[in-house]
């Protein structure tokens, strides 16, 4: 890391000796009485000392020292890092790479902060409100239009916004308003999970006996029916897909994707109009609602049920892997299934990222950027980044950076990874815009009021768009 003229971190200046005596030390012995000459010397060196302190003081509070709070003497620095990933083997996973930090700089410490996902976007802001934000963010791309120009986030270092120009695949994720804000961390689309020991039961194979998989969206929805089970009283025991009501990933991601397939826009290029509402965005959700209206799932199906194999198929994004990965075992390759999302009428996805960086309110700026840039930009002796390291396995999800992705083929070439990988080129990278939270919100309550049959596709949608109008219109 570049080196700096100021102290290393955690480094205080030397504190002046005592001037009281410690202890065993003698006191001197009382002075003789001073003459009247003496005195004027002495009151002037007197005068001096407060007036040279006052003038000192008053540079300090004119020109503080700015981006980082030196500790005091013996203390460490803390960083608060606030983090969305909440399953045990991402934290560890996490955590290890701190702990490496940590001993090879013993002046720094971390506090991990745990934010759900669905919580993430509006607690950050109220945590920044009360003073109390963390160090350290990593946030949704579109999130981050509302908090830079709310000035929430630090402007990355000159070397860093460089190396971001210089070494990943996209800025397009973290740039807001022309400018670089931060770290890009993951890029994803969507492609489609399937469980082939449930193919094979459901006599969905070759002549060799191997699952085979839909690839249109015509073939996914008559597929999903032959998949579904359900008890005598109609409930569904076993799902042909699953969603997961109440999340914007499970409920507006897919929608979107399909509307892209469609040929359809999600808002207008000068992001002042909604266009999900239109002829193709109509037909996209019609074409969805055939799974509810077949009956292989309703509002009550579970994404994270696949892992547990009572649902055939998902819609899904590639970090889920790691707690499939788990779930399944030693079955996980033989078990699961991974293919292209079934297309509509072009083969394309919703692509989506992920950045990190430094809020504006941190006291410990220049400490975290250091951390940022050891974990994002150091290569190590396997070519590849720390965060490349954990955004690859065990995450799961497609790394931001080229040589990430390059030296990872491992990993991101692997049965299930590939396909996502291969993806990238035709995906549709989500738009950064103000109150993207909001947007995603309103659009979600109205696809899950068509899942619910309250609305037809085209009430559901035009309301959306209604109302995610006012939104981009203020």
């Amino acid at each position: 890391m570049p080196s700096s003229t100021n102290p290393g971190l955690g480094e205080t200046p030397q504190a002046d000796p005592a001037v009281t005596p410690s202890a065993g030390q003698t006191p001197t012995p009382e002075a003789k009485k001073p003459s009247p000459m003496m005195k004027w010397g002495l009151i002037g060196v007197a005068a001096a000392l407060v007036i040279g302190g006052a003038v000192w003081g008053a540079m300090t509070w004119l020109n503080p020292k700015s981006g980082d709070d030196s500790a005091k003497k013996g203390e460490k620095t803390k960083l608060v890092y606030a983090v969305h990933w909440t399953e045990d083997h991402q934290l560890k996973a996490f955590q290890k790479y701190l702990d490496e930090y940590t001993a090879l700089h013993s002046d720094i410490e971390f506090s991990v902060q745990v934010i759900k996902y669905g919580d993430y976007a509006n607690k950050l802001k109220v945590l920044y409100d009360a003073g109390s934000a963390p160090d350290i963010y990593q946030i949704y791309s579109p999130w981050g239009v509302s908090y830079a120009r709310q000035g929430m986030l630090d402007t990355p270092p000159a070397d860093i916004q460089k190396d971001v120009k210089d070494n990943y695949v996209s800025q397009s994720g973290v740039t807001i308003d022309g400018k670089i804000w931060g770290i890009p961390t993951e890029v994803n689309d969507y492609a489609m999970l399937y469980n082939k020991d449930l193919f094979k039961a459901a006599g969905l194979v070759d002549s060799k006996g191997n699952a085979v998989y839909p690839k249109t969206w015509a073939e996914f929805v008559s597929t999903a029916a032959k998949l579904t089970k359900k008890d005598a009283k109609g409930n569904i025991t076993q799902y042909g897909v699953a969603f997961l009501k109440d999340n914007d990933w499970q409920v507006v991601d897919p929608f979107l994707s399909l509307l892209f397939s469609n040929g359809g826009e999600y808002l207008s290029a000068d992001l002042k109009k909604s266009m999900f509402n239109s002829a193709a965005g109509v037909a996209a959700l019609n074409a969805e609602l055939e799974l509810f209206k077949n009956g292989s799932t309703d509002l009550n199906s579970n994404f994270f049920d696949f892992k547990d194999g009572k649902v055939g198929m998902v819609l899904s994004p590639p970090w889920p892997k790691g707690s499939f990965a788990q779930s399944y075992g030693d079955k996980f390759a033989t078990s699961v299934g991974v293919a292209p999302f079934p297309k509509l009428k072009n083969q394309s996805s919703l692509q989506y990222s992920w950045f990190m960086g430094v809020m504006s309110s941190s006291k410990h700026k220049q400490a975290a950027w250091d951390f940022l840039k050891w974990f994002s930009t150091d290569v190590q002796a396997s070519g590849t980044t720390r965060y490349g390291d954990l955004m690859a396995d065990p995450i799961g999800a497609i790394p931001s950076r080229k040589i990430d992705i390059e030296k990872h083929q491992d990993v991101l070439g692997d049965f299930f990874t590939k396909t996502f990988v291969e993806q990238l080129p035709n995906s549709k990278a989500e738009p950064n815009v103000a109150d993207a939270g909001t947007i995603k919100s309103t659009l979600m309550t109205e696809i899950q009021a068509a899942w619910a049959g309250q609305k037809t596709a085209a009430e559901a949608l035009n309301a959306a768009a209604a109302a995610v109008d006012k939104t981009l219109n203020p």
